[in-house]
């Protein structure tokens, strides 16, 4: 079973075993993980910092509270709570607009993520060949992923602790659900996802002559055609319309699997499920306690 710790402004800590309702969700399209929850309470409500959902001795969920809302009616009190994971102190900051020649995470570190009241990274320490533009209008999680993309070409991590890895060394697990714990499991066929062709344009004085097809559309009779002009756009390049194909082939099957219990898993790890003879790539992860009790929801598309 969860138990969820709250942590008010002033540093008092409320122990939960059960909430009403509660959602954690975290998915792959979003740096940081959700979370909701309905608390019976009683006596004077202060106001919560932060929110900890823990599995035996492992951290589900950490993050600070975005909304507290107190319900009073004739069933007693109740405390909602929403809240994010600590990527959100980087999404909801706004970095400063500048240059950085040479950057390395040490500078970029000290200067952007350090401030936040974040302690600590791992990964190379090496300055970069190159320019780190910041425009404004970026967060400080764009400086971030905008610097592994271009320069460590590694997906950022951070820790429930607060710990940034750019090291690429976290690993994806392969995660096992066996047939009896299984409460249901959803197939899709989405033949509205896959585009079929694509036709790009990349340079000036040529036509829309570059030709890429769909593996997914051949031989299912799928003809969904898009023309992509990639000339003077950045990152419009043919890899970039490449993406679009492939990306639109892995939800053309994908998979929603309710199982009993706290699966420890998280996105991005390799799913395979007792009767399905796909292998899975997690792609989205619901945590769910409500009158059903306490479930999994995973949504997952077929690896190739």
């Amino acid at each position: 079973m969860l138990k969820y710790i709250l942590t008010d402004i002033k540093g008092k800590v409320t122990s939960f075993s059960k909430p009403l309702n509660m959602t954690v969700i975290s998915s792959s399209g979003a740096p940081a993980d959700s979370f909701s929850g309905v608390f019976a309470v009683s006596g004077r409500i202060p106001e919560i910092l932060s929110v900890k959902v823990m599995n035996g001795i492992e951290i589900v969920f950490f993050g600070y509270v975005d909304e507290q809302t107190e319900i009073t009616e004739a069933g007693g009190t109740f405390l909602e709570i929403k809240a994010r994971s600590i990527e959100s102190i980087l999404l909801d900051n706004e970095a400063s607009p500048q240059t950085y020649c040479l950057p390395s995470m040490r500078c970029i570190f000290e200067r952007h993520f350090k401030p936040l009241g974040f302690q600590k990274y791992i990964g190379s320490d090496q300055s970069y060949n190159g320019e780190l533009m910041i425009k404004k209008g970026m967060s400080q999680w764009d400086v971030l992923e905008g610097f592994c993309e271009k320069f460590v070409k590694v997906k950022p991590y951070i820790s429930a602790d607060g710990v940034i890895d750019i090291s690429g060394e976290v690993k994806n697990t392969c995660v096992f659900l066996s047939r009896k714990n299984i409460i249901s499991v959803r197939r899709s066929l989405k033949r509205s996802a896959v585009i079929s062709d694509i036709y790009a344009r990349t340079y000036n004085a040529g036509g829309y002559d570059i030709h890429m097809e769909s593996k997914k559309a051949d031989g299912r009779n799928i003809r969904r055609v898009r023309y992509v002009n990639a000339v003077n756009s950045k990152g419009k390049t043919v890899d970039y319309v490449q993406d679009i194909i492939d990306r639109a082939d892995k939800t053309y099957e994908t998979y929603i699997v309710d199982y009993c219990g706290i699966v420890p898993c998280r996105t991005g790890d390799e799913l395979t499920v007792e009767g399905v003879k796909n292998r899975l790539n997690i792609k989205e992860l619901h945590f769910v306690l409500n009158t059903k009790g306490e479930y999994t929801r995973i949504y997952a598309e077929v690896e190739e």
